[in-house]
């Protein structure tokens, strides 16, 4: 019979058969079960990923057991079981915004080239317990600092630590929407950033500067750290002396150098200095 031949060009279905010495007279007895099984696994052939699936629910597919009695079964395909193992890792951050095609990374797989190799060595050292500084890491565009900065917050997440990653210009953008319509989630997302035993802040000095921003949400957190000596780490396009002129003015060029001044104080008490050199990989 044609259908018995195309289901036994299917080698998983195929060793099922096999395994289970089940006989053509049984394969056609049961020949719906089969070819739906064998048409749904023939959906799936050259799959691009889950934006391309052909299955009626996305990402999965039928697949057969026996035991005993057919059993028609529903399982994930790889690009399923990928998404899902990546969406239970963002969950486990308090407050995460990463890249969806870093979320991968971690401290065992991050490529680093020769000259990053003592931020990797400052890195792990923070991952295994045997640092308690924070570190500001300052660079030019698209040398790694995210990149491996998030390599970090991954392992750190999957070692079961409480870890915030935030986008500081997107950040301060979303609690602007909330300010004077919900404080409460105001409060809520300082409280998380203010008690996660990891806190990394990426990207700052990008944001536009105010008094809210920079007094009333940023200095809170960071002196509450400072006082709890919980560890941030911070990357900039910025070094510090520029990110202090950065933090001196505000939208209307009003200058308040002394809290831009205890802002930064508390950065320089609670971080290490590291350059990071390198040509812009996101033109490579």
């Amino acid at each position: 019979m044609k259908e018995i031949e195309l289901i036994k060009n299917d080698n998983e279905i195929n060793d099922l058969i096999k395994n289970n010495g089940l006989s053509d007279k049984y394969v056609e007895e049961h020949l719906s079960v089969f070819m739906r099984v064998y048409q749904s696994r023939e959906k799936c052939k050259d799959c691009k990923g889950l934006s391309m699936c052909n299955q009626l629910s996305r990402g999965q597919r039928l697949s057969l057991n026996y035991e005993g009695v057919l059993l028609e079964e529903i399982e994930f395909c790889e690009y399923a079981l990928a998404k899902r193992k990546k969406e239970k890792l963002l969950s486990k951050y308090a407050y995460c915004d990463i890249a969806p095609n870093l979320v991968d990374l971690d401290l065992n797989n991050v490529e680093y080239t020769e000259d990053q190799k003592q931020l990797y060595l400052k890195l792990a050292a923070i991952l295994h317990g045997l640092s308690d500084r924070g570190l500001f890491i300052s660079g030019d565009l698209g040398v790694g600092k995210t990149y491996l900065c998030t390599a970090l917050a991954n392992s750190l997440v999957k070692q079961g630590k409480k870890v915030a990653f935030v986008k500081v210009a997107n950040f301060f953008n979303e609690m602007k929407s909330f300010f004077g319509s919900n404080s409460e989630q105001i409060d809520r997302n300082i409280a998380i950033l203010k008690n996660v035993e990891y806190l990394f802040l990426d990207d700052i000095g990008s944001e536009s500067v105010s008094e809210f921003v920079r007094d009333d949400i940023l200095f809170r957190i960071l002196d509450y750290r400072l006082e709890n000596k919980l560890i941030t780490i911070f990357t900039s396009n910025l070094n510090k002396e520029e990110l202090l002129k950065h933090y001196q003015y505000d939208r209307k060029e009003k200058s308040n150098l002394m809290n831009a001044r205890r802002l930064l104080e508390r950065i320089d008490i609670m971080t290490d200095n590291y350059v990071m050199s390198g040509k812009n990989m996101r033109r490579v």
